[in-house]
């Protein structure tokens, strides 16, 4: 493979966010200018994020902005989809950025190895710290089609074993950005509202590496998530999440029945279904709802039969001690302690954060 021919289209879905909007563009052009096209997809912005993209098409040979009615992050991201034509694809938000030499660091380690799909470190960055994410350690690793599934895959799927000492690391592989994937296998697959399912990451990402027969973690290079809203879940009351979390591991068991899946994914999906059960209580309990409301809805939570099958077969003696009692107290259904402790858990947070 001839060094010129890796060429990555970089997705950017926009909505709103003209006051990060030209830090994102800029970063993703003195990363790696000449290996890039670059596809803003303006989600029907209100503010100036539009006007932003515009200027910079008019500038860049390779920036292009697909304009569209406001449709939600997996409709942008699925427009920007129907226009890749490099060998390799990826996603940035908008109000993210790359380090320097991202994309020319990652197109000579493609050039090297072409895997199906190449993962990198990102750091979540606050508004007073960073925080550093390596998800397979900080070391360059190479999986060939059985790996694949049976490591990066089925750790999709969730935590098992001593992976549940760190239960609020079970979504650190799951973002699509941070990821770069082989046009020619993953282009025809869309993402799926998170109306729907929830986490529409997590799913478009399961596709893609069900079809994979390689991948690489490629530590050299970052990718910067900003994270100036960390507490935005408390304040929007989502009725529906537990609905739409079923509905993914609905899908998810599908997969293990379809594709014969082994055990250790039926022990992930299932201890995914319990850590998750925390973000589920945690958008109830902390939102502004009145207490009766918080209570009413964590109690249809708690008794929940898929919670109950869940916590059979639960590796609790993994789990540090905090984590262990607030899911006994979930398993158990006493409702106010748990409203409690992730009250104190927000208060805590930077303490305890793994």
């Amino acid at each position: 493979m001839s060094k010129l021919s890796i060429y990555f289209d970089v997705i950017v879905p926009i909505y709103n966010c003209e006051a990060y909007l030209e830090r994102c563009i800029r970063s993703l052009l003195t990363s790696g200018n000449n290996c890039i096209n670059i596809i803003l997809v303006d989600d029907g912005s209100t503010d100036k994020s539009g006007e932003i993209a515009d200027k910079y098409a008019a500038i860049y040979s390779n920036v292009s902005v697909i304009h569209k009615e406001n449709g939600g992050l997996s409709s942008a991201r699925n427009a920007g989809l129907t226009n890749v034509k490099g060998m390799y694809f990826t996603f940035v938000d908008p109000d993210d950025w790359v380090s320097e030499n991202y994309f020319t660091s990652v197109a000579e380690e493609l050039n090297t190895h072409e895997v199906d799909i190449l993962m990198t470190p990102y750091s979540r960055v606050y508004s007073n710290n960073k925080l550093d994410t390596f998800v397979f350690g900080n070391k360059v690793s190479i999986f060939d089609e059985v790996e694949t599934r049976d490591i990066v895959m089925r750790r999709l799927y969730g935590l098992i074993n001593s992976e549940l000492k760190h239960p609020l690391t079970i979504d650190n592989l799951s973002t699509a950005w941070a990821k770069f994937y082989k046009t020619a296998k993953f282009s025809k697959i869309k993402f799926t509202a998170k109306s729907k399912i929830y986490s529409e990451d997590l799913w478009f990402n399961i596709n893609c590496f069900l079809k994979a027969t390689s991948s690489e973690y490629f530590n050299k290079t970052k990718y910067y998530y900003f994270k100036e809203n960390e507490n935005s879940i408390v304040h929007t009351f989502n009725a529906d999440m537990l609905s739409q979390y079923k509905r993914l591991y609905s899908q998810m068991y599908g997969y293990i029945v379809e594709y014969e899946l082994d055990d250790n994914f039926i022990k992930a999906l299932n201890n995914r279904i319990v850590v998750n059960e925390l973000s589920i209580l945690r958008n109830a309990s902390l939102s502004n709802e009145p207490l009766n409301k918080k209570l009413k809805y964590v109690n249809k939570i708690l008794n929940d039969e898929i919670y109950r099958t869940g916590y059979k077969n639960f590796g609790f003696e993994y789990l540090p001690s905090y984590y262990s009692i607030f899911y006994k107290f979930c398993k158990y259904k006493i409702n106010l302690p748990v409203i409690f402790i992730l009250y104190l858990g927000e208060k805590l947070k930077k303490k305890i954060k793994q």
